[in-house]
């Protein structure tokens, strides 16, 4: 069976960090997820949670799933094991005090998990990772300063894999990443080019973008030129195009590995 699983890093708005996208930004996601019958995975701050519990509330009735983005919007790999840890623990006291339930996965910010990450992951209970994106020549260009990292990341295993009993389950790539760049930036012909390419390096696809993604970003110039209309667009042209090539759309959470 062919999987596609549909990712949101939900967290404060670039450059402002205001929370438009997560009140805007989730409401404009829920209405093509809604309309496609398709569920999804939300990783989320808890300052996103402690503001506006009932939207995730809503998403946990709906039948998606929330999972874990970092206690705050911070780099997982500059936090030292005690604060990486602590983050763990408070994030966990986060999810049960608001929305009564433990997250099963992690998206770490930047793709900064690290060596510690897993062995943490697994002694608190979580399933999976999708930190990694392999096969990413993007972050070179956005982080050039961590390029021991990319490297590193850039030539890990793209399929889904254990690490320390947790399984990865990597963002899709092929030099440029499945993610929100796609249908913002990419014609509709080069987006079917993209995605013949992905649907045969693997059968089980991972998309993310931002909920800010989906708001106009006041002082972005990617935005101004190509504006969060596009993503929204090309979001229900991404979707049914996997539709029609056979692709079942679960949760991170349902993956199961073969």
């Amino acid at each position: 069976m062919k999987t596609a699983m549909l990712s949101f890093d939900v967290e404060p708005d670039l450059h402002t960090l205001e929370y438009h996208g997560v009140v805007k930004g989730m409401a404009e996601i829920l209405k093509i997820l809604n309309k496609q019958k398709v569920k999804a995975t939300f990783f989320t701050t808890c300052d996103c949670i402690e503001k506006f519990p009932f939207i995730f509330r809503n998403l946990i009735k709906q039948g998606h799933e929330v999972a874990w983005h970092g206690y705050r919007h911070e780099r997982f790999d500059d936090l030292s094991f005690e604060e990486k840890e602590e983050s763990i623990k408070k994030s966990a006291l986060c999810f049960k005090r608001y929305l009564n339930v433990a997250p099963r996965g992690f998206r770490a910010v930047q793709h900064s998990s690290d060596s510690y990450t897993f062995s943490l992951l697994e002694k608190y209970g979580f399933s999976y990772d999708s930190s990694k994106t392999p096969l990413n020549l993007l972050q070179f260009l956005f982080f050039p300063k961590r390029i021991k990292k990319n490297f590193s990341d850039f030539f890990s295993n793209p399929f889904p894999h254990k690490i320390n009993g947790i399984l990865e389950i990597p963002t899709s790539s092929f030099f440029i990443p499945f993610v929100s760049f796609i249908p913002r930036i990419l014609p509709r012909a080069l987006q079917r080019v993209y995605l013949s390419v992905i649907s045969m390096l693997s059968r089980n696809l991972v998309f993310y973008a931002h909920s800010w993604d989906f708001i106009k970003l006041e002082g972005s110039n990617i935005d101004k030129k190509f504006p969060h209309t596009r993503v929204i667009q090309n979001m229900e042209f991404i979707i049914s195009n996997l539709k029609s090539n056979g692709y079942k759309f679960i949760r991170m959470r349902d993956f199961k590995q073969k």
